[in-house]
């Protein structure tokens, strides 16, 4: 076999153990419970990576796994002056992990890139989909109860964990190509999930996932697509509003209806206006049916709903944040060690309490490995969102927008801790990162519109891309008279 036949199995191969590895820790709570068997998926993408030449990382790519090498190794530095190295044997474990995640997906030819993209995907989709059963049917561990009300918590069993991996779902599926204007049934599934998950974090990256692609490519195409689903998404929740609150039972048959109102709206809605007049006196119909057959439980769903996450506060959090940026004063430089954070303190009500996560992962992180890891951790994520603002492609700014709303959740709950949330997000930044400029502009030809008698250009070529460009092209000389 010669070399350029067993370049295409090795590129498989690797998009093979990354998506197996994301798929795997997706299933089993995050990979929060034993991380092995999804290390050791990327172990494999790693070393068959390590077999092919002569495709380097672009100098970003490079420059966010030294950044997370040097944080593992300092975090392993930390929990030695603290005394308890081998406690932070796993934070090190999971920085190398995602440079060799950011490594092996780097360089990755089109074809494994939307294969893993897909994968991510579909991922999200049976995510989405069992917060969803979870709460429906009041099925734990795919939904929980917390502050009175049934959350998706889905396979991951995380609520807020469930949220960040929807968001970076409806990123991936909101900013790809679309020739319609109708709703796209993956986006509204996906809403559905994150809005179940009650996460007030989630809902806020979102939003700053929206914001940034908007100011990156002054389109607003990502906010435009998301506010597309609504019609099918708003019925779909409002048939899980009779069994949110904590007391109430399950109410499948209100769920279901509500969903299938939801369905009736997205096949509907590619029908023209009269069919969606047909739609929105179906969606009427399913919600009175609804409110109906529970109104007492859809007024306490949603006076619990007002109550508890209708609120840009949080005096829980508010009393962690206090009690761990005392910690960090203790050991500004390098920390208390990772897997150290030990707080004891007596909250807002006056109870003592004990806890071990933030919920603020750079407050944490600085706290445990001190302003050197913090400062590492950081330069990582600076590094990867300078790589995928590189190219100036559709790829990047999704990168960039699902990079930023990742950091923007990431300071209000423990997703760092999820193995398979940090990894994930890793991949699909380095995956819509060009690989090298030239990913910009690959090739000139007149673009498909040029019979149409619009002028010529160049289109721009990138994985998921095709841009126009246009330019001025120099007319064609007249040839010269014969000499002699």
């Amino acid at each position: 076999m010669t070399v350029a036949h067993r370049a295409p199995l090795r590129d498989r191969g690797i998009a093979l153990g990354l998506g197996a590895a994301v798929a795997y820790g997706a299933l089993t709570q995050g990979a929060f419970y034993g991380a092995g068997t999804m290390l050791l998926f990327l172990a494999a993408a790693a070393a068959l990576r390590v077999t092919v030449r002569g495709r380097r990382p672009g100098p970003g790519i490079t420059a966010a796994c030294a950044c997370l090498v040097g944080f593992g190794l300092w975090a392993l530095v930390s929990g030695y002056l603290a005394g308890d190295a081998p406690a932070a044997v796993p934070t090190a474990v999971l920085a190398v992990a995602a440079a060799a995640v950011a490594m092996s997906a780097s360089g990755l030819p089109e074809r494994a890139r939307r294969v893993l993209v897909g994968v991510v995907v579909a991922v999200a989709v049976v995510v989405a989909v069992s917060g969803w059963l979870g709460v429906a049917l009041h099925l734990d561990p795919l939904a929980l109860p917390s502050a009175g009300l049934w959350r998706a918590a889905s396979t991951l069993t995380y609520a807020n964990a469930t949220a960040a991996l929807l968001v970076v779902g409806l990123v991936l599926v909101a900013t790809r190509p679309s020739t319609g204007h109708a709703p796209d049934p993956v986006t509204a599934v996906l809403l559905v999930g994150l809005v179940a998950t009650m996460s007030r974090a989630g809902l806020l990256a979102l939003l700053v996932a929206c914001g940034v692609h908007l100011a990156v490519t002054r389109r607003t195409e990502l906010p435009r697509r998301i506010a597309a689903a609504l019609p099918a998404a708003v019925p779909t929740l409002a048939g899980l509003l009779p069994g949110l609150p904590d007391g109430a039972p399950a109410h499948p048959l209100a769920a279901l209806a509500g969903a299938a109102a939801g369905l009736a709206v997205l096949v509907l809605s590619r029908r023209g206006a009269v069919a969606g007049l047909v739609a929105a006196a179906v969606v009427t119909t399913a919600l009175v049916m609804a409110t109906l057959l529970a109104a007492p439980s859809v007024a306490d769903a949603a006076r619990a709903v007002g109550t508890d996450r209708v609120s840009a506060s949080s005096a829980e959090r508010a009393d962690l944040a206090r009690a761990t940026a005392e910690r960090f004063t203790t050991a500004p430089l390098a920390g208390v060690g990772p897997g150290q954070l030990d707080l004891h303190y007596v909250d807002h009500n006056g109870v003592p309490v004990r806890a071990g996560y933030t919920h603020d992962e750079f407050l944490q992180t600085a706290a445990e490995t001190g302003v050197v890891g913090l400062a590492a951790v950081l330069a990582a994520l600076l590094a990867l969102a300078a790589a995928a603002l590189r190219g100036r492609t559709r790829d990047g700014a999704a990168a960039v927008a699902l990079l930023a709303a990742f950091a923007v959740h990431s300071a209000f709950d423990f997703l760092w801790h999820v193995p398979v949330l940090p990894l994930l997000v890793v991949l699909v930044v380095t995956v819509l990162t060009p690989h090298h400029p030239s990913e910009r502009s690959t090739c000139e030809e007149p673009s498909q519109d040029h019979h149409r008698g619009r002028p010529r250009g160049r289109v721009e070529r990138s994985p998921g891309l095709v841009r126009w460009r246009r330019e001025r092209c120099p007319r064609p000389r007249a040839a010269e008279p014969a000499r002699g």
